[in-house]
């Protein structure tokens, strides 16, 4: 935890949760975050699907659900895949600029459905585990894959390959966004090329 000293407010983040505490003038470390306690899961436990609890939502931003869990494993067994069985082909309501937020994973992925007969998030809809069924799991947002690189990867937790993983918002027409999860960069791909999908389940 990092406390940086602005006049008489000592603000503390917590890098795993995105979280800013205020205290008064005081050199006492801040208090734990009101009502944690009252959560099942905190980042980086295991989920109920059996991979990594990677977001909380602790104030309650969103009503769909508190948790965002990370797959134990890549799909396919890590092999690569293209984004879309249709490379040239817009999907608009995934390429606007608020498709890469948090939260917008599953929107993102059935609308990819709705036009990819293969690829990216055929292949994380059709993930399971011993605990979850086909349809449970989708293809995370580009904030989605920032959140587990930032409170996974970067703990050392979640089993992630060096490699460059798709997401679910779209760039344009022949390309898509994706995550450098060995090094938290995030670019294009062509829609063409084969990389691996990492999914992930909200709950």
């Amino acid at each position: 935890m990092k406390n940086k000293i602005l006049k008489n407010l000592t603000i503390a983040i917590p890098l795993s949760i995105f979280t800013v505490y205020a205290v008064s003038n005081n050199n006492n470390a801040p208090p734990p975050l009101a009502g944690v306690d009252k959560y099942e899961y905190q980042v980086g436990d295991k989920g109920p699907g059996g991979g990594f609890i990677f977001f909380v939502d602790y104030y309650n931003q969103y009503p769909d659900f508190t948790y965002l869990e990370a797959a134990p494993t890549d799909a396919k067994n890590g092999l690569g895949v293209p984004w879309c069985s249709n490379t040239t082909t817009s999907i608009p309501e995934i390429a606007r600029w608020d498709a890469n937020a948090i939260g917008r994973g599953r929107f993102n992925t059935n609308a990819m459905l709705a036009g990819c007969s293969s690829g990216a998030a055929v292949v994380a809809n059709n993930y399971t585990t011993l605990t979850t069924a086909s349809g449970d799991w989708f293809l995370p947002s580009e904030g989605e894959l920032m959140l587990m690189y930032t409170n996974l990867r970067q703990a050392g937790v979640g089993g992630f390959a060096s490699v460059i993983y798709w997401s679910s918002t779209e760039f344009n027409s022949t390309r898509a966004w994706n995550q450098y999860l060995n090094l938290g960069g995030q670019n294009v791909s062509n829609k063409d090329e084969t990389l691996p999908v990492r999914a992930i389940r909200a709950f």
